[in-house]
């Protein structure tokens, strides 16, 4: 499979996730959107990490309390829209079944769950 080229703008972690996605996986065009968006926010978090490793973590509010730093909240988010869009290419982990959704995935594997139960109750069958 020939890897697609990064989208322009990356940084190395945003290129980093890229290729290896690409080198794993044949996506489809709209996942190719959301993992560009995906590697985006990737770069978007680490230039978040950086300035708090820079920056002090407690700042002056607007009536000069102390408060923490407003670049924790974003981090935290930039987090949360990274674990859905990756959530939403829905790529397998290791030794998963290809082409199903996380819901697909975790309801398979309740029934796989729910009929051990019932064969160890019943007897195997």
């Amino acid at each position: 499979m020939e890897a697609l080229e990064p989208p322009e703008g990356l940084a190395d972690a945003g290129r980093a996730l890229w290729l290896e996605v690409v080198g794993e996986y044949e996506l489809a065009p709209a996942e190719l959107a959301l993992l560009a968006q995906a590697c985006r926010t990737v770069d978007e978090v680490e230039a978040i990490s950086a300035a708090i490793a820079a920056g002090p973590v407690v700042v002056k509010g607007s009536t000069g309390q102390p408060r923490v730093s407003g670049l924790f909240a974003e981090a935290r988010s930039h987090r949360l829209v990274l674990a859905k869009l990756l959530e939403q290419m829905a790529l397998p982990d290791v030794g998963e079944e290809e082409g199903k959704t996380p819901n697909q995935l975790r309801a398979s594997k309740a029934a796989s769950v729910r009929w051990s139960l019932h064969r160890e109750r019943h007897g195997a069958a």
